[in-house]
Formats: C-alpha cells, sequence, structure tokens
C-alpha cells in the first residue's frame, strides 16, 4: 500500500491511453472533450447551487445539500481524471477518485435513506405559495368585507328617513348620531349625553322621560309615540320610537338600540285614504243613481243566464216588476228575444270580449210593437281573468232608426238633386257657349271686315257683353263646385315675378281703357317662388283688380305686394287699392257673400253678378288665406289677401322691377300670329262652329277640311291615311251626333291613328279636361273659341319640330 501511495504521481508503468489501441483523432478528442465537458458541468452545478443556498438562512438540510455538493464534484474530478490520461496515465490518482465518489456515494445513499421520510412530508414550493395565496385572498376578502359592511351601515344610516339610534345604559348619546343630526339639526355638541330632549316637543319631554326611566328599571322594549323638531320643515313632527335592550352575559342592560320613525306622511296618507273612501261611496251612490234611473236598460247576468241585478227601464222593457226577475233566467224573462240575446251571452263568456253595438228587431213583453234594440254587452272578470257576470244595456232606438232612414232618404233625395244640380249647369253651360261661340266668331270676322266706326263699335259691344256673359257663366260654375267641394287647389312652385307680370300685362290693357293709371310694386324683398296655385291666386287678384278698376273712375289702381317675415308661418300679402267710390262700413260685411253688392244702386250704375268676392273669398280660404278690406266712401278702398309661406329656407329674396306696359306692348305679341302650312280637318255637329274654324285657319294659312259628326270624321281620317294625305291636326267637338266625340277618339287610337286630336267643348265643369285627355285627345279647348289660341294650338302640334329646332 506504501508503494502505491509512493508512485501515486508515477506515471512510468502506464502508456497513455493515446498509445494503447488503435485511437483515431476523432474518437480520442470525442471522449477527451466529452469527459472535459462533463467535469465544467458538475463543477459549475455545486456552485450555483452553494451560491444560493448561501442567500437563504432557513435552508433546511444543509448537511445533505453539502455532501450533495461533494458528491457532484468528485465525480466531474473523475471525468477529468480520465481526459489527463490520454497524455498522462495517471492511474493510481484515478482509483483514488472512484474510490473517494464511491463512498461519497454510499455516505449520500445511507443520509437519503434516513432523512427522505422526513423530506417527504415537507409541503412542495407550489403547495406552498398555493397555501400563502389562499390566506392572502381570505385576508383581503375580510377586509372587504368589513368595508362593505362599514359602506352598508353608513348607506343605510344616510339613505333611511327614519332615525336609527344608540345609547348607553341610561338613555345618553355616547357617539354621534348621524341620522338624529340629519332629521333633527342638532350636531353632535348639542344632541350628545341627553341634550336629544331639547328636540322633543316640551309637552312630551315629561311623558318620555318617564316611561324611559320605567324601560330602563324592567328592561323591556318600549313604543313611545311623540313629537320632535324636523329640520327640513321647521316644524315638530309626529314620530313613532321604538327601543330594544342590548343584555349582556351577566344579565344587565349593555346599551340601547332603537329607531324614530317619522309618521306625518302616514297621517296624511290615512286622512286622505278616509276622505278618498268617503268620495268613493258617494260617487258610488251616484253611480247607484244612475243606474237606476238611467234612460237604458241594464242587467247583469251569471254564467247559468240568471238575472243578479236589474234597473226599472229594464224592468219597464220586460213587463215584469224589478224583485220578481232576480233569480229568473233570460228565456224567462224575455221569451221573445232570448233565442237572439242568448248566444250573445255565450259568445261573451267563451271569448272574455265585449259584443258592441248589435241590433235586434223584436217584440218585448212589456211592449205591444215591434222595436229595434241597440244591445250592448260587455264581461266582468275576476281575480283569474274569468268572466263570471256579463253586463247588459239595452236601448230602443225605433225613432233615431226612423230618423235615419228619413235622413237616408233626404240624403239621397239631396245627392240626385246635386246630381241634376250639376247636369243641368253642364248642360246649361254647353247650351249657352255652343251659340256663344257663334256669336264671338262672327264677331272677330265682321271686325276684321267692317271699316265704319259707328259699325266696328257695335260689333265690339256686342262682343263685350257675350265675354261678360261667358264670365257670369264661369262664376256661376265655380261658386257650385266650391260649394259642393268639388274644386280643388293644387300646390306648386310659382315664380312671383312672373305670376304679377302676367297679371300686369292682362290688366293694363282694362286700366288703359278707362285711361286709369295700373301701378304694381314690390314693398322690399320678396321671394323668387311661393308654393301655391297659380290659377286660383292669379283668379282672386285679376278679381280684385278687375273690380277696381270698374269702380274707379278717376285716379289710379296700385297693386303692392310685400313679405310678412315676423309672423309664424311666414305671409306674402297683396293688397288692391283704388280710388274709387269707396265702401260704406255697413256695406263692408255683405261683399263675401254670393249676389251680393254694396247696394242696389251700384249695381244698377257698374254693374255685375256679386259673385266675384264671394269666390275669391273662398278661393283664399282654400288657400289657407285670409281677405278683408278697408274702405271709406269718396277715398276708395284696399283689398288686403295674404297667405300663409312654407319655410323660406333656401328660397331667394329678391327686388323684381317691373315696369307698366303701355296698351301697344300689351297688345303687341298677342297681333302676331303664326302662319301654317298643315292640313286641319274640322269635327262638328255646328256649321257655324265649323265655318268660324275654317276661317281663320285658312287666313292663318292652314288647309282645312270639315266633317259634320264623329262617324264621318273617322271616315274621312282614314280614307286619307289610306291614300297618304293624313292630315296634320285633328279638331274634334265631344257632344255629336251618331257618333260621339270622345268614342271617335276611341275608335281612331284604336286603329292606330297617331295624329293630334285638339278637343272642342262647350263643357267647363271640373274633371272635362281630364276625361278629354283620358279619352286619348293631345289637348282641349273650350268654346266659345278664341281664334288666336285656336291658331296657336294648332301651330303647336302642326309644327312642333320646327319649333323645337328654332
Amino acid at each position: 500500500m506504501g508503494e502505491f501511495f509512493t508512485k501515486l504521481f508515477d506515471t512510468s508503468d502506464y502508456p497513455p491511453r493515446w498509445d494503447c489501441g488503435n485511437w483515431s483523432d476523432g474518437e480520442g478528442w470525442l471522449h477527451i472533450l466529452s469527459d472535459i465537458g462533463t467535469w465544467s458541468a458538475y463543477t459549475a452545478i455545486p456552485i450555483v447551487l452553494l451560491y444560493f443556498a448561501a442567500k437563504r438562512k432557513d435552508f433546511p438540510f444543509t448537511k445533505l445539500f453539502g455532501l450533495f455538493a461533494a458528491f457532484i464534484l468528485l465525480c466531474g474530478t473523475v471525468h477529468l481524471a480520465e481526459a489527463i490520461i490520454f497524455w498522462y496515465p495517471i492511474y493510481r490518482i484515478s482509483g483514488l477518485l472512484k474510490l473517494a465518489t464511491a463512498i461519497v456515494s454510499w455516505i449520500a445513499v445511507i443520509i437519503l435513506i434516513r432523512y427522505a421520510p422526513r423530506m417527504l412530508h415537507l409541503p412542495s414550493m407550489m403547495a406552498t405559495n398555493k397555501q400563502l395565496l389562499s390566506e392572502i385572498e381570505q385576508r383581503k376578502q375580510v377586509e372587504r368585507d368589513l368595508r362593505w359592511l362599514q359602506a352598508r351601515y353608513e348607506a343605510f344610516l344616510s339613505g333611511t328617513s327614519s332615525i336609527i339610534w344608540t345609547t348607553d345604559a341610561q338613555g345618553n348619546f355616547i357617539v354621534p348620531q348621524k341620522s338624529w343630526e340629519r332629521f333633527t339639526g342638532q350636531p353632535w355638541t348639542e344632541h350628545k349625553d341627553n341634550g336629544w330632549l331639547n328636540a322633543v316637543l316640551p309637552e312630551d319631554r315629561s311623558e318620555i322621560t318617564g316611561l324611559w326611566s320605567s324601560s330602563t328599571k324592567d328592561r323591556s322594549s318600549r313604543q313611545i309615540q311623540g313629537h320632535i323638531w324636523h329640520a327640513e320643515s321647521q316644524s315638530y313632527r309626529p314620530v313613532i320610537t321604538e327601543a330594544v335592550p342590548v343584555i349582556d352575559q351577566s344579565g344587565q342592560v349593555r346599551e340601547w338600540v332603537g329607531t324614530v320613525s317619522d309618521i306625518h306622511e302616514q297621517r296624511r296618507a290615512e286622512e286622505s285614504l278616509s276622505a278618498a273612501e268617503a268620495r268613493a261611496s258617494q260617487r258610488l251612490k251616484e253611480l247607484e243613481l244612475i243606474y237606476e234611473t238611467a234612460p237604458v236598460g241594464m242587467s247583469l247576468i251569471d254564467q247559468q243566464y240568471r238575472c243578479l241585478r236589474i234597473n226599472e227601464r229594464h224592468a219597464q222593457m220586460n213587463g215584469i216588476s224589478r224583485h220578481q226577475q232576480l233569480g229568473r233566467q233570460v228565456e224567462e224573462l224575455m221569451p221573445g228575444l232570448a233565442d237572439q240575446i242568448q248566444p250573445l251571452y255565450e259568445t261573451v263568456f267563451e271569448s272574455g270580449k265585449p259584443v258592441e253595438n248589435y241590433e235586434i228587431y223584436a217584440q218585448t213583453p212589456g211592449d205591444d210593437e215591434r222595436h229595434c234594440w241597440l244591445m250592448n254587452f260587455h264581461p266582468l272578470v275576476d281575480d283569474t281573468e274569468a268572466v263570471w257576470a256579463v253586463s247588459c244595456i239595452i236601448q230602443d232606438i225605433t225613432e233615431r232608426k226612423q230618423l235615419e232612414e228619413t235622413l237616408r232618404k233626404s240624403e239621397q233625395a239631396a245627392l240626385q238633386a246635386n246630381v241634376a244640380k250639376s247636369e243641368f249647369l253642364a248642360n246649361m253651360s254647353h247650351e249657352i257657349r255652343t251659340p256663344m261661340a257663334a256669336i264671338a266668331g262672327y264677331a272677330d270676322m265682321l271686325l276684321e271686315r267692317l271699316q265704319e266706326p259707328d259699325d266696328r263699335q257695335c260689333v265690339i259691344v256686342m262682343k263685350r257683353n257675350g265675354e261678360y256673359l261667358l264670365e257670369l257663366i264661369n262664376d256661376i260654375l265655380d261658386l257650385s263646385r266650391i260649394e259642393a267641394g268639388k274644386l280643388e287647389v293644387e300646390l306648386e312652385p310659382v315664380s312671383l315675378p312672373v305670376l304679377i307680370g302676367e297679371i300686369q300685362s292682362l290688366m293694363h290693357v282694362r286700366a288703359q281703357e278707362k285711361e286709369l293709371d295700373l301701378t304694381i310694386k314690390f314693398v322690399g324683398k320678396v321671394p323668387e317662388t311661393i308654393q301655391t296655385d297659380s290659377i286660383r291666386l292669379r283668379q282672386v287678384l285679376i278679381n280684385l283688380l278687375g273690380n277696381a278698376i270698374k269702380f274707379t273712375d278717376e285716379g289710379e289702381v296700385r297693386l303692392g305686394v310685400r313679405l310678412i317675415s315676423d309672423s309664424e308661418p311666414p305671409e306674402i300679402e297683396f293688397a288692391v287699392q283704388d280710388t274709387g267710390i269707396g265702401i260704406p262700413e255697413e256695406q263692408q260685411q255683405k261683399l263675401f257673400k254670393p249676389f251680393s253688392q254694396g247696394d242696389t244702386s251700384v249695381t244698377r250704375a257698374y254693374g255685375g253678378s256679386g259673385l266675384g268676392l264671394a269666390i275669391s273669398k273662398r278661393l283664399v280660404g282654400m288657400l289657407d288665406g285670409s281677405i278683408w278690406v278697408t274702405s271709406e266712401v269718396g277715398e276708395g278702398s284696399v283689398f288686403h289677401v295674404r297667405l300663409p309661406l312654407d319655410s323660406l329656407e333656401g328660397v331667394p329674396l329678391i327686388e323684381p322691377d317691373l315696369t307698366t306696359l303701355s296698351a301697344e306692348e300689351a297688345g303687341a305679341e298677342s297681333d302676331v300670329l303664326p302662319v301654317l302650312n298643315c292640313r286641319v280637318l274640322v269635327v262638328d255637329d255646328r256649321r257655324e262652329i265649323r265655318h268660324i274654324c275654317q276661317h281663320f285657319l285658312e287666313k292663318a294659312g292652314a288647309t282645312v277640311q270639315l266633317a259634320e259628326d264623329g262617324q264621318a270624321g273617322v271616315d274621312a281620317i282614314l280614307a286619307a291615311r289610306e291614300s297618304n294625305t293624313a292630315y296634320d291636326v285633328i279638331l274634334m267637338d265631344m257632344q255629336m251626333p251618331r257618333l260621339g266625340g270622345r268614342e271617335a277618339t276611341a275608335v281612331l287610337r284604336a286603329q292606330g291613328v297617331e295624329t293630334p286630336i285638339i278637343a272642342l267643348t262647350a263643357d267647363a265643369m271640373k274633371g272635362d279636361r281630364e276625361q278629354c285627355l283620358q279619352a286619348g285627345c293631345n289637348d282641349y279647348l273650350s268654346k266659345p273659341i278664341d281664334h288666336a289660341q285656336l291658331v296657336e294650338i294648332v301651330w303647336k302640334y302642326s309644327h312642333g319640330d320646327q319649333r323645337e329646332a328654332e
């Protein structure tokens, strides 16, 4: 053994490992590097473990940990020796290292066997951390519960309208009472100890003090009524105080807890309830009185159709006294009505819905005649929504039915009369307009041929009176349509300057005939466009200006237009002012009534039917506007018309500049008629109408052919189409023998004829134009025919392409 230690570092007895065997460089270095790597890792592990273990003073099993570190170091050193042996064969040192490693290993095994059971009983790091986290969370939860209980207690004190208080055994406040301070206004300095008594009504203090003393002696709960000061209302309020003792383990009172409840609202509610009960009792008596004295029959029937209740009127219908009907079934009480009434009761019981306004014609036991009964059945339900009874209300409406039948017949007669009236007006219009068309047409033809001033004046008077007759017919038709509700307004955007300009051009000629000045003036800025019915507004203003010119012999007539923007909604005002005869105040109220003028002398002096202002007032009303007059006799009159406007947002405000047209300028454009170069067929059963149309159309350059009725017109049109000489325009009268104009137009359209057809009609009732267009006509001319309009409309439909090109 001594020799072993002597040669411990001697390597001459053994060759290096490189020389043992056939080692390649790769194999050798694989072993060397692996051993060196293992040694370095085995050396680093215990160093790291020992470093961090040294930072913790309470590290368990220190010796075992040190032994484990020595074991790892020795294992690493053995691997280092194995790497060195490749150059220096220190097998003796390697053997000692392996021996030391074996010894340390077995010592570690022995110690592990001893300490392992104890180590296994130790909790793991994860379990320890989990337990710590659980304990922390429990502590936080306890803190949250405490804060919640505190907040809940404070909220309870702040939120309740009652007072919650605590005192010591003698009834003294020893801590501030927040709810007491809030209710009474006493700060802590005033209500501590027994200072709270100062908030008690003086008359109640002695009684409360005595009751409190007895309660402290017998340690029993108490309920006391009294009054304490209420800071908000500045008055003593009635309260109920409840006190409960808190007893300790020795049986002594430790403290008192209790509440003070404000019963002021409760007492008011009790008083209101008593008053409501009194009112309900009074209403019940009133209902009972109504039930008993109602002029209609009223009863209550249960599910077995037995009478539970009935009023006097219903009893009279049944012909039996009230007390004899109670408990009896419907079929016994009303045998003549039972088969009709009982199914209605069944319906209400089954559906739970009322049956209302059911009419029955029958004879009741209390009457000898058949009557019409109006019956209503209403369900009465219990808490489960089940119908337990049905209330019946029965009313005799025989007289009402007879009156309704009379009214129905009267209405039917009125409708028939209205239809007859409309037919009469239509026929009257047709019968008057047709000869007037001939009169006006031949008057125009005479004016073209006559040169003598007296002769021309006679024709002009004849034509003027014909025009007046037509105006009268139009006024009568308008008033009839308004009264029948058949005249409608169509609102659309209208250019205000253009509308006023057209009215100025039209009325300027009339003013010139009487040598009057006609002035149109816009006062300030006005909307460029307004939403209205231009036809009806023009009709109103022309009527007002026409009246102003007619009743003014000298001076001027003015039309002023201004915007009233400060009203709601904004309004546009038209004021027609004249310097005429004026209107007495007592006559002004009659102006807007049909067939009425200021007085009969005015009618004799100036003429007129008295319809114009009545129609104007109703037209203005249909436009949601207003019209009124101010006037002085001998000074003139001012007629005002105001119309509401929609929002002016987005509508430009302008100051139009209209100049007064001369008579020559006003009539210059109307004297120039277009030249026609077309073929026209005139279809009319009146020879004079055909002759007049032919005259003016041929004078304008057209080639005209005639047909005396609808059938002749259809034949001529189809023949012309077959011969390639089709007509450019067709003038078609609507009312003709054999075949009317509408029927002829329908036949032509069915045959594929697309030639423009202009309807000629003497009708002027509402809907005539629409009916003509629906029949297939392209346009419409009303008789008497204005020759300028006739030429213009023929030009429009025969030279339309040329006009568009121009």
